[in-house]
C-alpha cells in the first residue's frame, strides 16, 4: 500500500508516515521494545576522523536524518520531521578493549538510548582495541527505516550524494495549522478508515475458532516476572565465500538455498519447529524500495518459506522449491489480511492495536524464524572514513523485550546474512526459554555445530 509523498501532493499529504510506518510507530508506543539495526565497520587501523566526520555531516543533511512527530489530533497521521538539534557526533572511547570484546561493544552501544520522537533516531560510535583494528558502528531505529534502506543512505552518504532533507524541522507547523493540516488527512482517509474498523470488528467477532486451539501467549513460569527485561544473546559468524558455494553445490541445492538449509537446522536445534508438522516457517524479507526518493521507512514485503529440516546437511534440494515458489511470489504475504486494516490503526486503543497485529503475525503455531538476506553490501558502504575497511557486519538487534514477549512468540530467533567481498557473514540473535533460556555460550556451540555439519569452518564472534 504505496501512499507517494510529492510536492504536488497537498499540504496535509505531506511526509505522513505509511500505514505499515504507522503500525511499527503504533507497536513501538505500545510495548516499549525497540527493534534496531546496526552496522559495524572494522579496520585494521585507526579511523581516519575528517573523512568520517564529512559522512556524518552528509548523514545529517539526508532524508536518512529524521524524527517522528505524533498528530495532536486523536487519530491524525503521524509525520516525517527533521531533528531540532545539530548533528549527532561519534562517541569515541579512548580506552582500548581486547579484540575478542567486539560484539559486547556493539550490544552495548546498540543499547545506548534510541528514539524515534524525541531523538536520537540514530548514534555513532568508535572504538580501538588493543591489537591495533578499530570498529565503527551505527546504531538506527528500525521505525525510521529498514536495513536496506539505511545502507543505501550511508552509501550514498560516503559518495556525497543522495536526496537531501526536506522535512520540516520538528514543531515548525505550530500546534493550530497541524491540527487543520490533520484534520484534512483524517477527511481524505475517512472512507478507507470506516471501512477498515469494520474489517477488523468482523475479523475479531467471526475469527476460526481452529485459532483458538492453541493460545499464542502462554501462561508466565511460577517464579519468573513477566515485565524482566531480557538482552538476547548474538553471535556473528564469518564465512568464506568460496567455500559457502561450494558447500551449496556439493549439496544439490541451486543459488541461495543454502542460507534458508543453516536457518532451517539451526531453528530445528533450537527447538523452534511448528507445532502442526515440525517443519520450519522462514518469515524472508523482500525489498521493494523505490530509490533514494522513496519515503517510507519499512518498504518491504514478507512472505513465508515452509521448510522440513531432517537431513538439510546432507541434501540441500528439498529447499529449491521453495525457494523458486518464494521468489516467483506463489506463497501468500501473511501481512496481506494486516493490510487492509492499516487505516483503523490509529483509532484503536493501543491495546486493541497491539491485539490486531499480533493475532495477524499468529506466533501460535507458526514460530516464524526470520531470515534476512542482504546480498552484495554495496562498493561505497565500506568508505565510511573515505577508505576502504577491512570487514563490514550487519545485523538486527532487540533491545528493551521482556520475558513476556518471549513467552508469547514462544522465543526468538532473527538471522540476517551479507556478503562483502569474499566472505559471507550471518549475524545471529536467539532466545529460547525452554528447557532452560538460550545463554551465548549455547548459541555459539550449537552454530559451532550446524556450521560443522554443513562442513564449514567459520570465525564465530560472541
Amino acid at each position: 500500500m504505496l501512499e507517494p509523498s510529492t510536492p504536488d501532493a497537498p499540504a496535509y499529504a505531506r511526509h505522513r508516515l505509511a500505514w505499515v510506518d504507522q503500525v511499527a510507530y503504533e507497536l513501538f508506543r505500545v510495548t516499549g521494545r525497540r527493534q534496531l539495526m546496526q552496522c559495524l565497520w572494522l579496520y585494521d587501523r585507526d579511523v581516519n576522523l575528517a573523512p568520517l566526520a564529512r559522512t556524518i555531516e552528509r548523514l545529517s543533511a539526508l532524508s536518512f536524518n529524521r524524527l517522528i512527530e505524533p498528530s495532536a489530533l486523536p487519530g491524525g497521521r503521524p509525520r516525517w520531521v527533521k531533528p531540532a538539534e545539530t548533528p549527532i557526533l561519534p562517541e569515541r572511547s579512548s580506552d582500548l578493549l581486547p579484540r575478542s570484546r567486539l560484539l559486547q561493544w556493539a550490544n552495548r552501544h546498540a543499547r545506548a538510548p534510541i528514539d524515534p520522537v524525541i531523538g536520537p533516531g540514530w548514534r555513532m560510535a568508535i572504538q580501538p582495541f588493543d591489537d591495533g583494528s578499530t570498529a565503527v558502528s551505527i546504531v538506527g531505529s528500525h521505525v525510521l527505516l529498514d536495513g536496506m534502506g539505511a545502507l543505501r543512505a550511508i552509501e550514498a552518504a560516503t559518495n556525497g550524494i543522495g536526496v537531501p532533507n526536506r522535512y520540516l524541522p520538528k514543531g515548525a507547523r505550530g500546534r493550530l495549522s497541524g491540527c487543520v493540516s490533520d484534520a484534512w488527512q483524517i477527511l481524505a482517509d475517512a472512507p478507507r478508515t470506516i471501512a477498515a474498523l469494520a474489517q477488523s470488528a468482523h475479523a475479531y467477532w467471526y475469527r476460526p475458532s481452529a485459532s483458538l486451539q492453541r493460545p499464542a501467549v502462554t501462561a508466565a513460569e511460577p517464579g519468573h516476572d513477566p515485565s524482566t527485561i531480557v538482552e538476547l544473546p548474538a553471535v556473528a559468524v564469518t564465512v568464506e565465500s568460496r567455500a559457502w558455494f561450494a558447500c551449496e553445490q556439493r549439496l544439490g541445492g541451486g543459488l541461495n538455498t543454502l542460507l534458508p538449509g543453516f536457518v532451517a537446522s539451526l531453528a530445528s536445534t533450537l527447538g523452534r519447529r511448528r507445532f502442526s508438522d515440525g517443519a520450519i516457517s522462514l518469515l524472508v524479507p523482500i525489498n521493494r524500495r523505490r530509490g533514494l526518493e522513496d519515503e517510507r521507512a519499512l518498504a518491504i514485503e514478507f512472505h513465508m518459506m515452509n521448510i522440513a529440516p531432517a537431513g538439510l546437511t546432507t541434501d540441500l534440494r528439498p529447499v529449491n522449491a521453495p525457494l523458486k515458489a518464494l521468489l516467483r511470489g506463489a506463497k501468500n504475504n501473511p501481512t496481506a489480511a494486516l493490510l487492509s486494516s492499516l487505516p483503523a490503526i490509529a483509532w484503536m486503543p493501543r491495546t486493541a492495536a497491539k491485539m490486531l497485529v499480533n493475532r495477524v503475525f499468529n506466533y501460535g503455531g507458526e514460530l516464524p524464524v526470520s531470515c534476512s538476506d542482504l546480498g552484495m553490501l554495496p562498493g561505497g558502504l565500506a568508505r565510511i572514513d573515505g577508505a576502504p575497511c577491512r570487514h563490514v557486519l550487519t545485523r538486527a538487534v532487540d533491545v528493551n523485550v521482556t520475558r513476556q514477549d518471549l513467552e508469547r512468540s514462544h522465543g526468538h530467533l532473527v538471522v540476517v546474512a551479507s556478503r562483502f567481498e569474499k566472505t559471507i557473514s550471518l549475524c545471529i540473535e536467539a532466545c529460547q526459554l525452554e528447557p532452560t533460556p538460550t545463554t551465548t555460550d549455547e548459541l555459539r556451540r550449537v552454530t559451532s555445530l550446524i556450521l560443522a555439519d554443513f562442513g564449514l569452518d567459520a570465525i564465530i564472534e560472541a
